[in-house]
């Protein structure tokens, strides 16, 4: 029988080792690799990160998200991680009502429900739940949930589904995050069930604060199309109304997002697949945002740029083994799809 380690610990490696690798290739013994080369190579990792970016779409900053609508408002502000968008769907859905809100910690549940900003459900203790019940033959397959806080404050919740109002299970959970006051936020429901009875419960000791709860189902998206900055300057109408069908993606420092035509209230949500920024070297004991099959180009690229600053005439080898290098490794980071071309027999 082989006698092999039983651990993935590689999958996961801390910064500095990475650095004193590359270091060594270019010739540097650990014995002389001094704080201000460990701060001149973690410089350059964050420089070569920057790189990848722009060199290719790499699948582990493949994010989608959602972003609330508002009526009449055609311009919205994206989180400044965006570094771009690769796909937008406009999102309807029908926010299922016609039940009776019920809350555990004290408050009014009905304030969650009746579409009114100015009113809230204020529990009075902590790990609450705010509940809702569709009626004896009124259950309903919820698919898409929304929350709006009204306070500025974190969360962590559990979105529950019950048929008896005893037995309850999980629906979604959703980790720890900051909820801002007055700001709709959006989440598909991940494990999706027909029932009688659904609540938002805390289980992190936050004392909830809710405006409104949404319980959407009937889910439809449509795509819609990236136009470029002079086609959306050239629009003669920029706040005409109606279903969006077009965006802008401006890539400025603060990025945002222009949709056209501008929304009506039922238009509630676009659901956004994105480049994500890979975060920055940190500590040297943290470890990178890319997957381990990356790592020997990280390593030969950092290797690289530090042989510019310290051993040039290694530069020109070490360059042409990194791209080799980097090119497997983007080889290897792919989708595989087969493509279906189907004839559309039903024409206009």
């Amino acid at each position: 029988m082989t006698d092999t380690s039983g651990t993935y610990n590689f999958q996961s490696v801390q910064v500095e080792p990475l650095i004193r690798d590359a270091y060594e290739n270019i010739g540097v013994a650990p014995e002389f690799i001094t704080p201000q080369k460990l701060e001149s190579a973690r410089r350059s990792i964050n420089l070569l990160l920057l790189e990848w970016m722009n060199k290719s779409t790499n699948l582990w900053t493949l994010n989608s998200g959602f972003l609330s609508l508002k009526s009449l408002q055609n311009k919205y502000s994206l989180e400044n991680y965006v570094s771009d968008l690769t796909e937008v769907n406009l999102r309807t859905s029908t926010r299922q009502l016609n039940g009776t809100p019920a809350s555990s910690n004290g408050g009014v549940a009905a304030n969650a429900f009746d579409g009114n900003a100015a009113t809230a459900c204020v529990q009075d203790a902590a790990n609450g739940n705010i509940s809702y019940d569709y009626g004896k033959g009124g259950e309903q397959n919820i698919v898409f949930f929304g929350i709006t806080s009204n306070v500025d404050i974190t969360y962590t919740l559990n979105i529950e589904a019950s048929n008896d109002n005893g037995t309850w299970f999980s629906v979604l959970n959703i980790p720890s995050q900051i909820y801002k006051k007055d700001q709709l936020y959006w989440f598909d429901i991940t494990s999706p069930a027909e029932a009688r009875y659904y609540r938002i419960r805390e289980t992190e000791g936050a004392t909830l604060n809710i405006q409104e709860i949404y319980l959407n189902n009937n889910v439809t998206d449509t795509v819609i199309s990236s136009i470029s900055r002079n086609e959306y300057l050239q629009l003669p109408q920029k706040n005409v109304t109606g279903r969006p069908s077009v965006y802008y993606f401006d890539r400025t420092i603060t990025p945002s997002i222009s949709i056209w035509p501008t929304p009506f209230s039922m238009y509630n949500a676009i659901e956004f697949s994105y480049k994500k920024m890979m975060q920055d070297v940190g500590l040297y004991t943290n470890t990178l945002e890319i997957p381990s099959r990356f790592y020997p180009a990280l390593v030969m690229g950092l290797s690289f740029k530090l042989a510019l600053k310290f051993n040039s005439q290694m530069a020109e080898m070490l360059n042409g083994e990194y791209q080799n290098i980097f090119n497997l490794a983007t080889m290897e980071d792919s989708e595989e799809n087969t493509i279906s071309i189907r004839p559309d027999w039903y024409g206009n």
